[in-house]
């Protein structure tokens, strides 16, 4: 038994959910969709897929899954037309751009029970795999200092275009919003402050988050800071205990007993088993074959949405405090 599965947006994010869902046995790509059909047709020809244009093509395939990796504007609409076909849903961040396009895709999902996963895929790493499991064994985050930074926003084409990326937090902080939520907890409260530095989107950005229980996060994001290691750095604060990450390959736990402990290197064959798309789709595909529910849901996706809708709304009121909402 599989899952016949097709992909629309054969960007450089679908040619990597490629890659990994070829190396499950249980996957059938059927097809590739894509407006553009030279990219579907290149996309698609080597795995013995079908060039297709658009998602009514993939449904005429007879796919029972769709993976949704097109530009960020069109998440919201590609996925409400897949739910409503009856298809599983796997989605690229972010769930939407709008945070009326993310009720309805919630309210849907919850209404159909149809399978959907957004494409956290950190949450596989193996660096915040090790940070997860030392609070599993009863390491308590009380606040916490994280970093997400960009090389420079030109690629792709369309990242410093608000109109599709929805803004630039949306494609590369909204991970460190689901790390920050699913380490510590709900993400109550941002304030933020933004500038507009190297570009015409807000490229500078500070924030602070409220987490339950009065956990305080500072966050920084920059989209004009070199490729210089390390992109993205978590910091965790316990009791008398650092739980720190580097990257996705390099993390390391101190405590007042062990405060010089070794830092921790997890090696990787490849770029995909690394950053977590591997596993990522494995459970995606486990979800739609029933064996297991979705490890990231759609409420999760939701809460990451609403946090960037809350700081977006504090970066245009000055840096106001605004409250995260949840429904």
């Amino acid at each position: 038994m599989g899952v016949r599965v097709g992909l629309i947006g054969a960007g450089a994010m679908g040619r990597r959910h490629l890659q990994a869902l070829s190396r499950d046995s249980r996957v059938e790509i059927a097809g590739v969709a894509d407006a553009v059909a030279d990219a579907a047709k290149a996309a698609a020809e080597p795995i013995g897929a079908r060039p297709c244009r658009d998602l009514a093509d993939l449904a005429a395939l007879k796919v029972d899954a769709v993976f949704v990796t097109l530009p960020n504007v069109y998440h919201g609409p590609v996925v409400l037309e897949a739910l409503a076909r009856g298809l599983h849903v796997f989605s690229e961040k972010p769930m939407a751009t709008t945070l009326d396009e993310g009720r309805q895709i919630r309210d849907q999902v919850r209404r159909d029970g149809r399978i959907y996963q957004i494409g956290f895929n950190r949450r596989w790493a193996p660096a915040y795999r090790f940070i997860r499991q030392h609070i599993d064994a009863g390491f308590v985050p009380f606040s916490a200092n994280v970093k997400i930074n960009d090389g420079d926003m030109l690629t792709p084409s369309w990242y410093t275009n608000v109109a599709i990326s929805g803004g630039f937090m949306y494609d590369t902080a909204v991970h460190l919003f689901d790390m920050v939520a699913w380490l510590i907890g709900p993400i109550e409260r941002v304030t933020a402050l933004g500038r507009q530095s190297c570009y015409p989107d807000y490229d500078d950005i500070a924030l602070l988050l409220r987490c339950a229980g009065d956990r305080p996060v500072v966050f920084s994001t920059c989209g004009h800071a070199s490729w210089a290691p390390p992109q993205e750095r978590v910091e965790l604060y316990g009791d008398h205990a650092l739980l720190i990450s580097e990257d996705l390959d390099r993390a390391r736990y101190t405590t007042r007993e062990n405060p010089h402990a070794d830092w921790q290197q997890f090696p990787s064959s490849d770029t995909v088993g690394l950053w977590g798309y591997v596993d990522e789709d494995r459970a995606f595909i486990d979800a739609c074959l029933g064996t297991a529910p979705p490890p990231v849901t759609v409420d999760d996706a939701f809460s990451s949405l609403a946090a960037l809708d809350a700081a977006y709304a504090s970066i245009a009121a000055g840096g106001l405090p605004t409250r995260v909402p949840t429904e």
